[in-house]
């Protein structure tokens, strides 16, 4: 008996527009928050993103991080602040048992299913002024447990 196991998946996501969309950029160009930053920016939308697509809980994450900067990207945002984050386990399984009988004798058959785990992110895509390469009035930092940029200082956008 042979049995086969193949992982696909990948992240998925969407953006809907509630500010004006601006010219589309690069992804690498956008950078991500976990909280509100502390200088004035513009709200273009809300972004999500979700995958199913790695062995782990953080590369899930990382993958539907990157999912959501693309969709940001997509509408000139260049920061996303995550108001959002939802890691779920194995969402379901199931087996089935099948017999059939004809004519020509008889068969049976087995199946079994499962769906990932999956990571989904919820954002504000938005704009800020860059000056200088910094960012405006705060400074970014890398967080050390994702790897991504994070802002310092209190949470008070203009929204």
């Amino acid at each position: 008996m042979v049995f086969s196991f193949v992982l696909q998946g990948c992240a998925s996501g969407s953006y809907q527009l509630t500010g004006e969309k601006r010219p589309a950029i690069e992804a690498d160009q956008v950078t991500v928050f976990k909280e509100k930053p502390s200088f004035d920016y513009e709200v273009l939308g809300t972004v999500r993103s979700s995958s199913e697509n790695g062995f782990s809980a953080d590369s899930r994450k990382e993958k539907a991080i990157n999912e959501l900067k693309e969709q940001a990207a997509k509408i000139g945002a260049n920061g996303v602040i995550i108001t959002s984050v939802t890691q779920s386990s194995f969402r379901g399984t199931g087996v089935g048992l099948g017999l059939s009988v004809g004519s020509g004798g008889f068969g049976t058959g087995i199946g079994s299913g499962f769906a990932l785990p999956e990571a989904a992110l919820t954002g504000q895509a938005i704009y800020f002024p860059v000056e200088k390469g910094a960012v405006k009035g705060d400074s970014v930092k890398k967080d050390t447990a994702t790897n991504h940029p994070a802002t310092s200082g209190s949470a008070s956008g203009s929204n």
